[in-house]
């Protein structure tokens, strides 16, 4: 619900020319789903229910007061019909509307069967700061579009930094 509140026109004024500049950059357009008018990237939405059925091959639908992925519904997975199910369910509790972020798919090397096969998987890296500086990095992989550890959907793998010595790799 915070990303809502950072990426309404409505609390624009609050922040200065570069931190609007820092929102628009990082934070993907989202809303609390409720009935009546919005706004997305300063053009008017007059029914957003009905905007959000229109539009569901390009968002996502999320409780707020859920972790893990449950709950999580990503509009290109499901049809029209599940969509709108969804939809209705969603303005009688606490969910928000988002715009689909593109999630990197790389080839990695997976462990099958005592050989290592190259897998199609979604990517999420996220570094963890310590002092304004890298000081590790979270990896979770997924083959499926919700890229999800705790709902099954993920793995979180390890992590190595290989740096070049004088004597070659180490």
């Amino acid at each position: 619900m915070s990303l809502a509140l950072l990426s309404d026109d409505r609390y624009a004024s609050l922040f200065s020319p570069a931190q609007r500049e820092a929102i628009n950059r990082h934070i993907p357009w989202t809303r609390r789903l409720r009935e009546g008018r919005s706004t997305r990237q300063g053009a008017d939405i007059d029914d957003l229910p009905a905007y959000v059925v229109e539009h569901r091959e390009t968002l996502v639908l999320k409780p707020n007061d859920e972790y893990g992925g449950k709950g999580v519904v990503l509009g290109w997975t499901v049809d029209d019909h599940e969509w709108e199910q969804v939809v209705r369910v969603a303005l009688h509790e606490t969910y928000v509307v988002q715009e689909a972020v593109a999630v990197p798919r790389e080839d990695w090397p997976l462990a099958v069967g005592g050989s290592v096969e190259m897998v199609d998987m979604a990517v999420d890296m996220d570094p963890y700061l310590f002092g304004g500086r890298v000081g590790g990095v979270l990896i979770r992989l997924a083959s499926s579009a919700l890229l999800n550890v705790t709902a099954g959907t993920g793995s979180v793998v390890p992590t190595f930094v290989v740096e070049e010595s004088g004597e070659g790799a180490s």
